[in-house]
């Protein structure tokens, strides 16, 4: 990677441009202006109408302009054109996607239609062509105010895409585009301009929002790397994707939001707590009055899903097929729970683990019947497990019992669904292991046959970590 230049370049700016220019207003909302050449647009609030508490900016040289992030709809994107125009009028050359989130890309037609050339990186591409009509669709379907907002929004797909690094020469100033890989996004760009020691960040970094976590292309360990590198650059003030511009102390508090969830998930998972659970009872101290609440459960889930499997580590595996996430855990290896779950054109599949020590010498069926009831219960009756027999089932290298059904939710609990079950229990080292599999195949008797195999298949496999096949 080429970020060492950009390093350098902003200790030498540290060293003699400190103060050669007007102090920065960066505190305000609407357009703030950074540096005689540097300006930010911010986000007044949260709201649809506010553009999702998106922010932009625009660099100036002496010949052209870069923009940084075009804004949610076409009006919100002309609005930042209009406040470009109010301080030159030097062709926009360059836009550049800092990721995908529609509320930072959907304007870009605006500036393409003004020459400019819109620079992201490919995964940014990729991400755009796949979600853009699923987002349309979401606010067609669901929030039919906004969809009036970006009804003829057409997206405008990048022309280029960055490497590691890109710099680009306006005109007496440079601006630096850089990639430091999966962050926040599969594809953040970071926008700098050295010479000034300022940095747009996209959605690296929020300051007094939420940040969303809940991007299946985000790196959580790669994200806080990446923060660590920013600060490194020592930058006079920092643009971040939502919220106010400030100085580098807002890096270190995007940092510590990401350490301290992850802390407090971490401990909710060892002391036994569900992910329903945790949704319900985390929050992160001193975030209080944090914008877009709303996230904060999809990074809690977010994290959880992450770090669940790590910090329950069971020490028992099985095979388990490409496709399949965890959903839920909780506990760890001496007592704990384990979900998988996946959706797929042939269904609904769900399987869990779950482990405690016993003194037990034998699992037998009454035990299975035992263990189903108070599952059951513990559901509070959101749905009904009907026993319809028993057989015998290969566990690793054993026949052990097994009961099997079918399952549906309850009249009067507003959800619709049912399919079928299989359940087992086995004993491996003074543990007991309980295996409940389900699938629902949409009435597919046949399916729900097929998919019960296939988890049986997988159950086979079950054996002790590390031991092999």
């Amino acid at each position: 990677m080429k970020a060492n230049r950009w390093i350098i370049a902003a200790a030498l700016a540290a060293a003699i441009a400190v103060g050669c220019s007007r102090q920065a207003d960066i505190g305000g909302t609407g357009l703030v202006r950074l540096d005689e050449r540097v300006y930010a647009w911010i986000a007044s609030g949260p709201s649809s109408a506010e553009g999702l508490g998106a922010n932009s900016g625009f660099i100036v040289g002496d010949e052209s302009v870069l923009v940084v992030d075009s804004r949610f709809t076409y009006n919100h994107a002309r609005q930042l054109l209009e406040a470009i125009r109010s301080v030159t009028d030097l062709p926009v050359r360059y836009l550049v996607n800092t990721h995908y989130h529609p509320d930072h890309v959907w304007g870009n037609s605006i500036f393409r239609a003004e020459g400019a050339i819109i620079l992201a990186r490919p995964e940014t591409n990729i991400e755009m062509e796949r979600f853009s009509s699923v987002y349309r669709d979401y606010y067609r379907d669901r929030k039919p105010d906004v969809f009036e907002m970006i009804k003829d929004v057409e997206p405008a797909f990048p022309d280029s895409f960055v490497a590691d690094e890109l710099c680009l020469d306006l005109g007496g100033i440079e601006a630096v585009v850089t990639y430091f890989g999966p962050c926040h996004t599969a594809g953040d760009l970071v926008v700098a301009v050295p010479s000034k020691r300022i940095v747009f960040t996209g959605g690296l970094v929020s300051n007094g929002y939420h940040p969303n976590m809940g991007d299946q292309g985000a790196d959580f360990g790669n994200w806080l790397i990446t923060l660590d590198r920013l600060d490194d650059t020592q930058p006079k003030i920092v643009v971040p994707g939502q919220g106010r511009a400030g100085d580098a102390g807002i890096i270190a508090l995007q940092r510590s939001y990401i350490v301290d969830l992850t802390g407090l998930i971490v401990d909710a998972i060892r002391r036994g707590k569900t992910l329903s659970r945790s949704i319900l009872e985390i929050k992160i101290p001193g975030t209080e009055g944090y914008l877009q609440a709303n996230l904060l459960p999809f990074n809690i889930q977010a994290i959880y899903r992450m770090k669940a499997f790590e910090v329950v580590a069971p020490r028992v595996e099985m095979d388990i097929p490409t496709g399949f996430t965890v959903s839920d855990a909780a506990g760890g290896p001496d007592a704990g729970m384990v979900q998988w779950i996946v959706q797929s054109d042939e269904g609904y599949f769900e399987l869990e683990l779950s482990w405690q020590p016993t003194s037990m010498n034998e699992v037998i069926l009454e035990d299975i019947y035992d263990r189903i009831a108070r599952y059951a219960g513990l559901q509070e009756g959101l749905y009904d497990m009907t026993v319809e027999g028993s057989r015998k089932l290969i566990v690793g290298e054993e026949a052990v019992p097994a009961a099997y059904g079918s399952w549906g939710y309850r009249q009067g609990t507003g959800t619709r669904g049912e399919g079928a079950w299989l359940w087992t229990m086995t004993l491996m080292d003074g543990k007991v292991y309980s295996i409940r599999m389900l699938t629902n195949a949409g009435n597919d008797q046949k399916l729900e046959e097929q998919n019960i195999a296939i988890l049986e298949q997988v159950v086979s496999t079950f054996r002790r970590k590390g031991s092999g096949r």
